[in-house]
């Protein structure tokens, strides 16, 4: 298929430019790939400052006056005015956001493409898509080419909402592998360093770290094995993440740092040996991936994605509660398992979410909606 250079918008309700999101690494791609691209997304001064720094020049970026917040959908005026009448692709992210009604409507393309984040059947996005969004979700089928899945368990979600298969693209997380593998580093050395990134919010369940560090001491009492825990990201919700420091505190004293938001995360990994994740709820848990590029021990909820991404006590560990969770970082401080073993079965594992291999995929579904759609014109 020849390829030719494209003229792409994206439509993100809030791009967050200093971090490692698909959307920056769809970007950056397709720029280095020598498309023009054209970003409309919210204005916010605290990510606006690494815009410049973060894409090459064929990369414009429109921050848009921001009117509030419906939800956890970001309201903002688009801007319409002296931008291209025709776009080759318009792909906005994602469902259930403003960016993906206001898209279709404001900004005439040949190929229309939408990030799905529906999850599995039966959660919640899924029921909101069934029943309280089934207006929105029709839009979405008529007005939409493709709707990309993380997942198979996503795109089975998708057909059960009614979208064609042949409509609906996988398009996992992805992260830079190479960036991440680049912080692994030996685990043999006196003192193990435990570590959560994380929003401090209660779906990131950070609120489970006090008891799992407290059990995770009485079960390391008679031992002499040195280790540390630290926590790093941004406050959400203050009430909680003031608990939560104040116990871990109390917990582990000396052993214990919390080192505020760190963005990009290159840093945290570069430290930390073990990777704890607590979640109650995630979308893609990029966190586990990144993780495990960079060759560390992840331990982290049982719950959807991460199941996709972990096998048990082969490339990472997975549980239940925060006994098991204890349980698991005292066997690996005491050590019951071969952390090389883990580290390379992760580290693999992770390759296959390098983002040139996914964002290569993508910029095929491009071309061949393209391609079909003039087709079918002629």
């Amino acid at each position: 298929m020849a390829k030719y250079r494209l003229n792409i918008m994206y439509v993100i309700d809030k791009l967050e430019t200093n971090y490692p999101r698909d959307q920056n690494y769809i970007v950056k791609y397709m720029s280095e790939k020598g498309h023009d691209i054209i970003v409309i997304t919210s204005y916010d001064r605290n990510f606006a400052k690494y815009d410049s720094k973060a894409f090459s020049n064929n990369v414009k970026i429109y921050r848009c006056p921001r009117i509030g917040n419906i939800g956890k959908a970001t309201v903002f005026i688009p801007k319409k005015s002296g931008l291209s009448s025709e776009f080759d692709v318009l792909h906005a992210f994602t469902f259930f956001t403003y960016s993906s009604i206001i898209a279709p409507f404001l900004y005439d393309s040949r190929l229309r493409v939408l990030r799905s984040e529906v999850m599995y059947p039966g959660s919640m996005n899924f029921h909101k898509a069934r029943k309280q969004y089934y207006i929105l979700n029709l839009m979405y089928r008529r007005l939409y080419d493709f709707v990309t899945a993380y997942n198979v368990v996503e795109a089975k979600s998708l057909e059960m909402l009614g979208f064609p298969r042949g409509r609906i693209c996988l398009l996992p997380i992805m992260i830079d592998w190479n960036k991440f593998h680049s912080c692994i580093k030996s685990f043999e050395h006196d003192e193990i360093v435990i570590g959560t990134i994380a929003r401090l919010s209660p779906e990131k369940g950070v609120h489970r770290l006090p008891k799992i560090m407290y059990l995770l001491k009485n079960l390391l009492e008679e031992t002499k094995r040195k280790y540390r825990f630290v926590l790093a990201g941004r406050i959400e919700n203050k009430k909680l993440s003031k608990l939560v420091i104040k116990k871990l505190k109390e917990i582990l004293r000396e052993k214990f740092e919390y080192l505020g938001e760190i963005a990009p995360p290159y840093p945290f990994y570069k430290k930390v040996d073990i990777v704890l994740i607590p979640s109650l709820t995630e979308t893609g848990a990029i966190t586990v991936l990144e993780a495990m590029a960079a060759g560390k021990v992840v331990i982290a909820s049982d719950i959807y994605p991460i199941n996709l991404y972990i096998q048990d006590r082969v490339s990472g560990f997975l549980f239940r509660n925060e006994h098991e969770a204890a349980k698991i970082l005292s066997e690996i401080l005491r050590g019951k398992y071969s952390i090389q073993t883990l580290q390379s079965k992760a580290i693999n594992y992770a390759k296959r979410h390098d983002y040139n291999t996914i964002c290569a995929k993508l910029e095929n579904i491009y071309y061949k909606g393209l391609s079909s759609k003039h087709s079918k014109k002629r």
